[in-house]
């Protein structure tokens, strides 16, 4: 039985015009560097060797952008309505996010959801999904195995996977070929049909 969903937020929930371009331009410039940072939040990790002040001001530097558009964001077909209906049938609802805490808090204070979440989990708390998963966890109480982890990412799914919890693959534009079987959806409301 599900007792709880752990929800991603951008490309899941909302769409923010995150400016990437403008995010990488400015970290080039920052760690004096070439090539891009791919995949971002982990060369970053990688580039500053853990020194936790550089790491820190590379991510301010993307707060920085994701504030930014934070007013600006496009609300996913199905994303009020699918968090109503599992809040009405007293479903645990979490939330984590490689955003930062300041741009996540806008969102949800923009779409008027925060009450809506048992657990929010930002880049701030950790900047890696598997922990964020776990956070979660230990947040709501409910075992792995009882929750539902909705992503549009394949590191989603298998840190969802990782951590025993059951994973949902949302497939935007681009068809995604999961690294095992799992359950995909299109839109938030197909959902109903597999809880």
């Amino acid at each position: 039985m599900i007792k709880g969903i752990i929800f991603d937020l951008d490309g899941t929930l909302i769409q923010l015009p995150i400016d990437y371009e403008k995010i990488q331009k400015k970290l080039k410039e920052f760690f004096n560097i070439s090539d891009n940072l791919t995949p971002l939040i982990p060369r970053i990790i990688e580039l500053s060797k853990n020194d936790q002040n550089k790491i820190k001001r590379s991510f301010d530097l993307i707060c920085k952008e994701e504030k930014s558009v934070s007013d600006d964001f496009k609300i996913m077909d199905g994303t009020l309505e699918i968090l109503k209906f599992y809040k009405s049938k007293n479903i645990s609802l979490s939330l984590v996010t490689m955003q930062c805490k300041d741009a996540l808090t806008k969102v949800l204070e923009k779409m008027e959801i925060s009450d809506l979440f048992d657990s929010l989990i930002s880049r701030d708390e950790s900047f890696d999904r598997q922990n964020q998963i776990k956070l979660s966890l230990k947040n709501t109480g409910i075992k792995a195995s009882e929750v539902l982890v909705v992503g549009d990412r394949i590191n989603d799914i298998e840190s969802a996977k990782k951590v025993g919890c059951i994973p949902i693959l949302k497939i935007n534009e681009i068809q995604k070929i999961p690294p095992f079987e799992c359950k995909t959806i299109k839109n938030l409301i197909e959902l109903k049909s597999i809880t």
